[in-house]
């Protein structure tokens, strides 16, 4: 079936799901995976029969240095895409992005996907992405070489006298987004740590802005990221808590998401993308200081100041294990109520090894 007449079909397809009931949902969903599961392209044969302009909505941290370095070494283009990448300031931008139809694909935050699902927006998975080692939060507690930072930290000022996350009830904290993955992991370490997050007055910035904030004596803490937390840790600013690792041990913290309706209309795109994420990962996996040096470039900097950044796992594969795990904590703490199957809102191709 050539690609003007998938997308005819596809767009029916689109139209008649087109509403938000849970059982046209689903039924879209099954479409997606009965058309992807009939895509033939394939990672190991790449190809550039067709090339195909993609937008992709980015965010200038370290975890995405993975998907620059392998923009610049071709990898993309080897798989017939020519990749524009719109670089925004936080999650909530990406997602926004891929909703209203501004790039095709988005990375996000897992819990960012789940909760634009739940407000019905039919996103679907189509790479995987960064996330946190297996077993770091063990290694971790143990103090073991290598293990001792994650990418997303929460920080107070030098001369601040709040000693950890339990400290902060009834103060002002930045997190990067509203009952997304920095406010739950926030929320779950003041808790855990005896304080009541319910007190918390929460205030959403970016990366950048949340540490600018914190430095201008605006806010008491800051959940921020890699490189962001480097330049604060450089000025003296502390970490409380590793709030990623501390809440979920270890999973995919990260993926790419295109709307459904796009993966309905582009099934072979989505899988030649699938297939340039794929070697990205594992370029990330085998190149850390590759994933440093790109970003560095990437945002101006002096790349000795990202000598020590953490540079996330990289997952070469969906880990749905994980996936199911993040899932049933942001329920449980009812930052969503929808009931979503989650082996049906990721392309097959992303979770085959």
């Amino acid at each position: 079936m050539n690609r003007a007449i998938r997308k005819v079909i596809a767009t029916a397809v689109a139209t008649v799901f087109a509403c938000c009931a849970p059982g046209a949902y689903a039924a879209e969903q099954n479409e997606m995976q009965r058309i992807m599961a009939a895509v033939k392209y394939k990672c190991d044969a790449p190809n550039q029969d067709q090339i195909t302009d993609l937008s992709v909505a980015a965010l200038p941290i370290v975890s995405n240095g993975a998907m620059f370095a392998a923009f610049n070494q071709g990898i993309f283009k080897k798989h017939g895409l020519n990749v524009t990448f719109q670089t925004v300031a936080g999650l909530p931008a990406t997602i926004s992005a891929v909703q209203g139809g501004a790039v095709d694909i988005a990375f996000t935050g897992t819990l960012a996907t789940f909760q634009a699902m739940d407000r019905g927006i039919s996103l679907t998975f189509v790479a995987p992405f960064a996330g946190i080692a297996p077993g770091y939060w063990k290694k971790m507690q143990a103090g073991e070489k290598g293990f001792t930072r994650e990418i997303n930290a929460l920080m107070v000022a030098p001369d601040s006298p709040i000693k950890t996350p339990g400290d902060l009830s009834g103060k002002t904290v930045v997190v990067g987004d509203v009952k997304g993955q920095s406010e739950l992991t926030t929320r779950f370490v003041i808790k855990k740590h005896g304080g009541d997050p319910d007190s918390v007055k929460f205030v959403v910035m970016g990366f950048a802005d949340a540490v600018n904030a914190l430095m201008a004596g605006q806010v008491d803490a800051a959940y921020s990221a890699e490189p962001a937390i480097v330049k604060a840790e450089q000025a003296g600013y502390r970490i409380i808590s590793w709030p990623g690792v501390e809440t979920f041990e270890e999973g995919p913290t990260s993926g790419f998401v295109a709307s459904t309706t796009w993966v309905l209309e582009n099934p072979e795109v989505a899988a030649r993308f699938n297939c340039a994420i794929r070697e990205a990962t594992a370029l990330g996996r085998a190149d850390p200081d590759l994933v440093r040096k790109t970003t560095a470039e990437k945002q101006g900097v002096d790349p000795k100041s990202l000598a020590n950044a953490v540079v996330p796992y990289y997952f070469t594969s969906m880990d749905m294990k994980g996936l199911e795990r993040f899932y049933s904590i942001e329920k449980q703490a009812k930052f969503i109520t929808a009931d979503i199957d989650l082996n049906a809102v990721v392309i097959p191709q992303a979770i085959a090894n």
